[in-house]
């Protein structure tokens, strides 16, 4: 009888504990308010933003002068800016922007740039940026090599040939058209992505949820600890390379990454482009009362804090990234330690509280 008794209260103080984890049960939170806010405040917002962005550079680009120094400067502010705006997008890498003929993250930002490629195709004069074999040959990073790459000397000296200019005018066309094929479908898909409920691999949470996993993993390592040499390939280490940074010429990468990990943070809070704080993935953790695995209490919370140290440890940095990774590793890799405590929070954690399946792979297996 006793024995009895002490399965019994075993199992009731099991039973209260597993209850407590959650207010509601994973069938009463719903995301419709969510994917609507997201929709409407953040993502279509900020692809306008981009598009804008793009045609001030095109703007740029007509009024470029080679013989006058200011009208290269101009065009290299406003790339600047303009690459900063795509970070604001790269989390949004399903729906239009995944469709073949878009496939927008492999199109406009896959750094490092093949530089030999490059130089190819600008001097046959004869290439077609729609094959996969000139992923690496356009794009932000080709743009951020021909218009970083030399002293302003030089390079108003290397823009006045046609051939390398209008190149660099092709790279950007290519970006525009993508991205304005992107800012046009989210007007049909809009419906579709607040209708495809559930959590299997095709609905809205899975995708949304595993697009954000995936940038946030990009920025984690090949922004930051693959170049700095703190990644690992199939369970061997990467070496240490400072070739492999984001807006390597321009000398942007902690910029990038401040700008990626803010977008990220507010997507997960749902701040909106007007500055307006909606419905976002902080809300829906706090009606499960999810708990954290990495950190003592809340999920949400710790999250929250979490990417506040992530931009606090960015900016302990004054240089840029090639001379931290080369000069100041031992700090550089304390800041990578503090990105990579997010990964469980978001890849375990979240994931088990939205119940979908991870279907992002990185190279590390973290």
């Amino acid at each position: 009888m006793k024995r009895f008794l002490s399965y019994t209260s075993i199992a009731l103080i099991a039973f209260i504990f597993s209850s407590c984890g959650s207010d509601k049960p994973k069938d009463e939170v719903v995301y419709e308010d969510m994917f609507e806010h997201l929709t409407d405040q953040v993502i279509v917002p900020r692809f306008d933003h981009l598009q804008s962005q793009l045609s001030a550079l095109e703007a740029d680009f007509v009024a470029f002068e080679p013989n006058q120094v200011q009208t290269l400067e101009a065009l290299q502010q406003q790339f600047k800016s303009t690459y900063i705006a795509w970070q604001a997008v790269s989390s949004f890498d399903f729906g239009p922007a995944a469709e073949y003929s878009v496939l927008l993250r492999t199109n406009c930002n896959n750094f490092p740039a093949d530089i030999a490629k490059i130089e190819t195709n600008i001097e046959s004069e004869s290439y077609d940026l729609d094959f996969p074999s000139n992923y690496v040959a356009k794009g932000f990073p080709a743009l951020d090599y021909l218009l970083f790459h030399d002293n302003q000397s030089e390079l108003l000296t290397e823009l006045s040939d046609s051939s390398r200019l209008a190149y660099a005018k092709s790279c950007l066309e290519d970006v525009q058209n993508r991205v304005d094929d992107v800012v046009t479908g989210w007007d049909t898909y809009r419906s579709e992505f607040l209708s495809a409920k559930g959590n299997d691999r095709n609905s809205s949470l899975s995708l949304f949820f595993n697009s954000f996993l995936y940038d946030y993993e990009q920025l984690k390592r090949n922004k930051l600890a693959l170049p700095a040499g703190f990644a690992t390939k199939y369970g061997f280490p990467e070496p240490l390379d400072t070739s492999k940074v984001e807006g390597l010429y321009s000398g942007t990468s902690f910029e990038l990454m401040e700008a990626n990990l803010l977008a990220l943070q507010n997507v997960y809070l749902g701040v909106g482009e007007n500055g307006v704080d909606g419905v976002g993935i902080y809300e829906k953790l706090k009606e499960y009362n999810a708990q954290s695995t990495v950190v003592d209490g809340d999920l949400a919370v710790a999250i929250e804090t979490q990417f506040d140290l992530c931009k606090q440890a960015l900016l302990q940095h004054t240089n840029d990234l090639p001379y931290e990774i080369v000069n100041n590793n031992n700090q550089l890799q304390e800041t990578s330690t503090v990105f990579q405590k997010m990964v469980p929070m978001i890849k375990n954690d979240m994931r088990s509280y939205l119940s979908v399946t991870v279907t992002a792979t990185d190279a590390d297996g973290d």
